[in-house]
């Protein structure tokens, strides 16, 4: 054990060494000497985190799912909203993908931002579910905590299936009192 966190460490260290020297050798006609950092968030844009959870209303006012997730295509565009319905807390709910351009931004009465979606809250019941196909590290941890859930859960039956028996067994084998 100790040998393959020497090994690592070692490994780390000469992965590091390049990088170090990359950083040093830098000039002004670098790509990071030709960008220009944006220091503050711009009065027109939004931060994803705060879109995120963010409730969804219908034309009428009536709140009909909020914000799961994000789908960017490959110039950095949203391009679909995933929005959960149904449920309560998260259980129980769906998501149900529905483009970027079906959304409407109105400013509510406490000048927050209410995000609208022309549908009502059975036509998204009844919206296919979205299927993401990528998978973030929450995602692969939550699968992974569900398999050993019914792993050991299995394991318990199989073990309270082993206990009867011996009970059984050994209930067969005392002597009968007379």
């Amino acid at each position: 054990m100790r040998r393959q966190i020497m090994r690592l460490a070692g490994v780390a260290a000469l992965a590091v060494v390049p990088l170090t020297g990359q950083a040093l050798a830098q000039t002004a006609g670098s790509p990071v000497a030709a960008t220009s950092f944006i220091t503050t968030q711009p009065t027109n844009e939004w931060l994803a985190r705060v879109f995120i959870g963010q409730a969804v209303h219908n034309a009428a006012g009536e709140i009909v799912g909020d914000v799961n997730d994000l789908v960017f295509d490959r110039q950095g565009r949203i391009s679909t909203v995933v929005i959960g319905v149904g449920g309560f807390l998260s259980v129980g709910e769906k998501g149900v993908g529905v483009p970027f351009s079906k959304l409407t931004f109105k400013v509510g009465k406490n000048s927050e931002r209410v995000i609208v979606v022309a549908l009502n809250k059975q036509d998204l019941r009844e919206a296919p579910a979205f299927k993401a196909t990528e998978k973030t590290t929450y995602d692969k941890v939550k699968e992974k905590a569900a398999d050993l859930g019914n792993k050991a859960a299995d394991k318990a039956v199989e073990l309270k299936d082993q206990a009867a028996q011996k009970i059984d067994d050994m209930r067969k084998s005392e002597p009968t009192k007379q």
